[in-house]
């Protein structure tokens, strides 16, 4: 992985929004973002300016519009935050973790049931 990019939590929203839509507009991104937060116009251009600063989205001006793509890769983005929060939280044990969310009641049983299918025979859904 190149340089490890920090994203803010609401970084990682229009991240994914990017990551499923891209090329994308800032109509596309602003109308996705909108659906869960109440963000204005700039808040949106602010988020973005910083994610091109740190390396993570690039940006192609297409008159009359900007066009939005992701630098980094989703999978690349998601195992250095899973391995941050292992590290710093669990002592690095996937093991603390998992035992962590099912004693706080943070999965439900079928989650805990997919988990167990994905490890066993490598079969499951994300969810």
């Amino acid at each position: 992985m190149k340089d490890q990019v920090h994203l803010t939590d609401n970084e990682w929203d229009i991240m994914k929004i990017i990551w499923d839509k891209q090329p994308c507009t800032l109509r596309t991104i602003c109308d996705e973002a909108n659906k869960s937060h109440d963000w204005t116009h700039h808040a949106v251009i602010s988020f973005l300016k910083k994610m091109e600063a740190k390396g993570a989205i690039k940006v192609k001006s297409s008159e009359p519009v900007k066009i939005y793509s992701a630098k980094i890769k989703e999978e690349d983005a998601i195992k250095k935050e899973l391995g941050s929060t292992l590290t710093r939280v669990f002592d690095n044990s996937p093991v603390k973790m998992v035992s962590y969310l099912a004693k706080t009641g943070s999965i439900s049983d079928e989650q805990l049931e997919q988990m167990i299918a994905i490890l066993t025979d490598g079969e499951g859904q994300d969810g």
